[in-house]
């Protein structure tokens, strides 16, 4: 009789199987990592844009769809976020302060794009795709993906299309994205050179002290990706009021981003190959309608409102708020810019979200009743 999950095993017993799964859950992590970090390295070697992140993504996704069920702890994923959200506040600077004045405008009319990135994403999956209203409908949301995952799992939604559409979206933006927007930026890839002198340990560990005291508050207001978030406003006040200049070291930066590659990477493992063929056709088609009018729309507010073209392509983007910001940062595409303008759409989306999708759901159940 296995003794290793009975709470009335001896407590010898108990221990043992705790110490085998806590070996085990460490054997995963440093495998996740390793293959990670080789990934990140080649695309690092290469000179791939973004090469920590795209690089790290890529790997993992390969093995996951391979076979290989590897598990990364919510507590590392959630203390990767936080570190990500510190070294992106690090790409605030004075001279963004006054061009916020012109956010609004922007933040209106992205309003309006996400309506239609939505509408042409559904449209494509609901007419061509013959997707059920429910699993069209969570599959074109842009954006917050976790978020859309959760609370479509209590439509009747088909799961494995909703987690595939978005999952491919995430992995083929986060993929393309940075060479696409590579004639926008500087070419500067890296902030930290053989003789850039970076923040020193005093001032890393003040900042990390401050995260520590803020994330228990934003979790416990349930503000959404509030862990980055909390990274952010750390850091992100002090870089933009010019309290701080220097980079974080390389040590701080790529595991960082090596945590975040891995969280997006290891959502295939629960993808089999045979449904990602299936479903990538209409997936991608749905994909590359919503990107084509949120490029549309980002280029005609680029030309009204006088923006950088690469980094309103980047905040008018459908991908998730966590890694459309870290690839501002990577890019160096105005961070603060980027930022702001998906954090709003993400936020937009957990509060309108539930609304229009019941309002939705009714009237479908209505039209139903009466054609019954």
């Amino acid at each position: 009789m296995p003794f290793d999950k009975n709470k009335n095993s001896p407590p010898k017993m108990r221990k043992d199987w705790r110490d085998r799964n806590m070996g085990k859950c460490l054997l995963q992590v440093v495998a996740l990592y390793l293959i990670a970090l080789a990934g990140g390295a080649i695309a690092h070697w290469v000179d791939f844009p973004a090469a920590w992140l795209t690089g790290s993504l890529l790997a993992v996704a390969i093995t996951s769809l391979a076979g290989l069920r590897l598990h990364l702890p919510h507590l590392l994923r959630d203390l990767g976020f936080a570190q990500v959200g510190l070294i992106l506040g690090s790409g605030f600077s004075p001279d963004m302060l006054s061009a916020i004045a012109a956010w609004p405008l922007s933040i209106a009319m992205l309003a309006v794009t996400v309506v239609a990135i939505a509408a042409s994403a559904y449209w494509v999956l609901r007419k061509i795709g013959r997707w059920d209203h429910d699993t069209a409908l969570f599959s074109s949301l842009p954006g917050a993906l976790s978020y859309i995952i959760v609370i479509a799992e209590d439509s009747k939604a088909d799961m494995t299309r909703v987690a595939i559409a978005q999952s491919l979206r995430v992995f083929v933006l986060v993929s393309i994205l940075p060479i696409i927007l590579t004639p926008f930026t500087d070419g500067v890839t890296s902030r930290v050179g053989p003789d850039t002198v970076t923040l020193d340990l005093m001032h890393l560990g003040l900042m990390i002290v401050a995260v520590a005291i803020l994330v228990p508050v934003a979790l416990r207001l349930r503000i959404p990706s509030g862990l980055m978030l909390s990274g952010i406003i750390v850091s992100g006040t002090l870089y933009l009021t010019g309290v701080y200049h220097e980079p974080f070291p390389v040590w701080f930066t790529v595991p960082g981003y090596l945590t975040i590659g891995i969280n997006i990477g290891a959502r295939f493992a629960s993808i089999s190959v045979r449904d990602l063929v299936r479903l990538s056709g209409i997936s991608m088609l749905s994909l590359i309608t919503s990107a084509a009018v949120s490029g549309v729309a980002a280029l005609l507010c680029a030309e009204l409102l006088d923006f950088p073209v690469g980094q309103v392509i980047l905040a008018f983007a459908p991908g998730g708020f966590d890694t459309m910001v870290l690839l501002s940062f990577l890019i160096n595409l105005n961070p603060a810019y980027v930022t702001g303008h998906h954090l709003v759409r993400y936020l937009g989306l957990v509060i309108f979200a539930p609304l229009v999708i019941s309002r939705l759901s009714r009237s479908r159940d209505k039209q139903s009743q009466e054609e019954n």
